[in-house]
């Protein structure tokens, strides 16, 4: 399968890597880290302007209609930038939430506003096809929700929240996708921040008032759930991608500039060595990134073959991602671990998107109910 991307691919990649230089710094990182909602709203805005918010909005609702597969070189981008934007939380999983939506009117009124960036939804970064803490209760042609999503990014700066909740004492098939106004009664949220820095919010739903996306307990309420998860999934694995990718480059760097009794440090074999398995940990992490997203694209969880794709991805993508940050870090030895110094926060990053959408654990359970 040829992966090589197409030339409005690489402008368009081209085009966020402009957008996000003037704000990759640790300036730009640390001047937000005193509001606990604040996120990069310039790039963001830019980004908006150039169209990649609506990315994979349908193009009958102003969009572009990308798939997951054209989403790897962005999210890399944004992995490297480590630049706090919610493209992943809007322009993809709330994207993808609506785009199941059985409501045309929902669609008609969110996803124009979504793709040109004037709407932002907020989404679980994992929702789990058999639990939920929130419960939904019938009320008129509504529904009211009761419970919480706890660390949900971007939450705070969201215009809508995606939930899931269940909507009966059964074990399973009464889980549905919910939309919520962020400011309607009964919605409290807690903000604060992420061990990687990134915007995210306790959500509290006290009685909220809130529009199932799909019929609870349906098929197609289930399809969106997995859809949203599969989509999740093969971003996260792109994102840690793209942090390895500078991790590893701010390493190998280092080593060729670091002197040591009189010469470089990258001339001793050991560390070459070292360098070569973080390089070789990288590659395999690209061909999973891809395996994934191209399961995402292909049928997500429907399918027996492409559901295990998406487990075994984000079980070793995850596993290297750490391996590579870790090294990195030790490879540096003390500068690596100070705040003003990028790689360190790289790790940080990892580690939530490993947590984020099943950890490697679960999924590794998974699929082993899968083979």
């Amino acid at each position: 399968m040829n992966f090589e991307t197409s030339d409005e691919l690489n402008a368009v990649r081209d085009s966020l890597a402009r957008v996000l230089a003037d704000h990759d710094t640790p300036t730009h990182r640390q001047a937000l880290a005193g509001d606990q909602t604040a996120y990069a709203a310039q790039a963001w805005k830019e980004m908006a302007g150039l169209g990649l918010t609506g990315l994979q909005v349908p193009e009958a609702f102003g969009g572009l209609d990308f798939q997951a597969t054209d989403l790897l070189p962005l999210f890399h981008e944004l992995g490297r930038t480590l630049t706090p934007v919610p493209f992943l939380s809007t322009s993809v999983l709330g994207a993808t939430a609506l785009r199941a939506c059985s409501d045309a009117e929902v669609q008609r009124k969110l996803l124009p506003p979504l793709a040109a960036g004037a709407l932002q939804v907020a989404c679980p970064h994992g929702l789990a096809p058999d639990a939920s803490g929130v419960r939904a209760q019938a009320q008129g042609s509504g529904w009211r929700l009761e419970g919480a999503h706890k660390h949900m990014p971007y939450a705070a700066s969201a215009d809508w929240l995606v939930v899931s909740a269940r909507t009966g004492d059964g074990a399973d098939g009464d889980i549905c996708l919910f939309l919520a106004a962020r400011h309607a009664p009964g919605v409290r949220l807690r903000p604060h921040r992420l061990i990687d820095g990134m915007p995210a919010a306790d959500v509290h739903l006290e009685g909220a008032e809130a529009t199932a996306l799909c019929t609870p307990g349906s098929a197609q309420a289930r399809e969106a759930m997995e859809a949203v998860n599969a989509a999740g999934i093969a971003a996260a694995c792109a994102e840690m991608v793209g942090a390895m990718e500078a991790a590893l480059h701010l390493t190998v760097d280092y080593v060729k500039t670091r002197q040591q009794f009189g010469r470089a440090i990258s001339e001793n074999q050991a560390l070459r060595h070292r360098i070569a398995e973080m390089l070789v940990a990288l590659e395999t992490a690209r061909s999973m990134s891809t395996a994934a997203a191209v399961a995402a694209r292909d049928g997500g969880f429907a399918k027996v073959q492409t559901r295990a794709d998406l487990h075994r991805a984000k079980f070793l993508v995850g596993r290297n991602a750490r391996t590579v940050c870790q090294a990195a870090i030790q490879l540096h030895g003390g500068i690596g671990m100070t705040e003003e110094y990028a790689v360190g926060h790289y790790l940080r990053r990892v580690h939530v998107l490993d947590q984020q959408f099943g950890d490697g654990a679960s999924h590794l359970k998974q699929l082993a109910r899968v083979e």
